[in-house]
């Protein structure tokens, strides 16, 4: 097979290129390249072998390679050509090499350019080569990384109530540098040797530990060496014990038992080992729902609660109940009378007359008063009245009304219940 090698343009830029008017092409191939990119092509027609992908802008040696010694054995030719024209890219460098094992320079060839920052876009132009295509990236030079990456680590994993690491923890190390970049992290725990750390270090073994890291950058900078320290812990038997959960009811009973207008029901739960996570209950047949403070049941009637308890390791303890019923309170005692009054005239006198018959089955105090008038009497029997006429010492009276309060011991407790009563208006001459 012939190879041919094609001549080959370099430009630096516009304004370089207008100045290489006056210049030569054996000056400018003499000038010394302060960096060199090696592409390689093999027996493949689908992708160079070895490419750069980064670039630093300036001068540069490119160079390209094909032969046996990069896996060209068939004898394929290759080019590295860079593209002028498609939007996107950087247009000023012109790169066209035609290279082959078999041509005068076997199949190695080398090109003098100046990078600017931006990106090239390269391919073979070999029909059928179409897949042998990339991107050179080209940063602008900075100025020189002299500062240590940042590197710190974390520790994670179940604690317990001291803060110590059940059964096993795991030490995540993390290193940033803003300049020329993170090269390496390394590692050592419980004075060991340093080595490269590339993922979560798992500590398993029970006991106290110390981590020491660091990091360095790709412009040599080491972080100093810094640590973390935490201790292991075996794991606690496995709990397969429920919680102990219990009910009680408060609440006023009455003398069968019964809760009078309302019962307050409150759950407790205990775990002596994992710990409570949650407490359920249930009243007449709902759904569970979670128990967060104490129950008041005012609906009247029987009542069954139901509630169970789960603890963190998710035992849960069998349903238990508690039942109750809820009555509504008896009207309050009072002190019964029948309580009349009425208006009647004596000559030409008016006067209001009073009347109040115990209806209780206990003795009362009853007193008896009226505008004209009040009067107490001490114990009236059951079925036996209290009266009063009243002289209104005039000879009319006007319609208006009387009050009675009876007082008696009920239950041991002292009553006393208020009355009123009408009474018709009169005239008496």
């Amino acid at each position: 097979m012939l190879a041919v090698a094609l001549p080959t343009v370099w430009l630096s830029g516009v304004g370089a290129a207008a100045q290489s008017q006056g210049q030569s092409q054996t000056q400018q191939a003499g000038q010394a390249a302060e960096q060199t990119l090696v592409w390689t092509a093999d027996n493949s027609y689908t992708e160079y072998k070895s490419v750069p992908i980064t670039a630093t802008a300036g001068p540069a040696t490119i160079v390209f390679e094909t032969n046996e010694s990069t896996g060209n054995t068939f004898g394929m030719t290759h080019t590295l050509t860079f593209d002028v024209s498609s939007p996107g890219y950087n247009h000023d460098v012109n790169v066209n090499i035609l290279a082959s094992p078999f041509d005068t320079s076997g199949g190695r060839h080398e090109v003098q350019v100046n990078l600017t920052p931006g990106t090239y876009r390269y391919y073979c132009m070999i029909p059928g080569h179409a897949g042998m295509v990339g991107e050179l990236v080209v940063t602008s030079a900075g100025p020189t990384d002299t500062t240590p990456p940042q590197v710190s680590a974390s520790v994670s994993g179940e604690k317990d109530a001291d803060g110590n690491y059940v059964g096993s923890a795991a030490v995540t190390v993390s290193a940033t540098d803003d300049e020329s970049g993170v090269d390496t992290v390394e590692y050592a725990l419980d004075g060991g040797a340093f080595q490269a750390y590339t993922a979560p270090v798992p500590v398993s073994q029970v006991g106290e530990h110390t981590l020491r890291y660091r990091a360095a950058d790709k412009a040599g900078n080491t972080s100093e060496v810094r640590s973390v320290t935490f201790t292991v812990v075996a794991p606690q038997p496995k709990d397969t014990t429920p919680p102990t959960v219990s009910a009680a009811v408060a609440g006023t009973k009455n003398a069968d038992g019964d809760y009078v207008d309302s019962a307050t029901v409150t759950i407790t739960a205990t775990d002596a080992e994992s710990g409570v996570d949650t407490v359920e209950y249930s009243v007449d047949g709902q759904p569970f729902a979670s128990y967060t403070k104490a129950l008041v049941v005012d609906q009247l009637g029987a009542h069954t609660v139901r509630y169970r308890a789960t603890d963190k390791a998710g035992n849960t303890s069998a349903v238990a109940t508690t039942t109750f019923t809820v009555v509504m309170a008896p009207p309050p005692a009072r002190t019964p009378l029948t309580v009349t009054a009425s208006a009647r005239c004596v000559g030409t006198s008016a006067y209001v007359a009073v009347t109040a018959v115990n209806d209780g089955d206990v003795p009362a105090t009853v007193t008896l008063t009226t505008s004209y008038g009040s009067t107490t009497v001490a114990d009236v029997a059951p079925g036996k009245r209290a009266y009063q006429s009243f002289n209104a010492r005039a000879k009319q009276v006007a319609a208006g009304e009387v009050t009675v309060t009876g007082t008696s011991i009920i239950d041991g407790e002292k009553v006393t219940t208020p009355y009123e009563a009408a009474h018709n208006a009169i005239s008496c001459g």
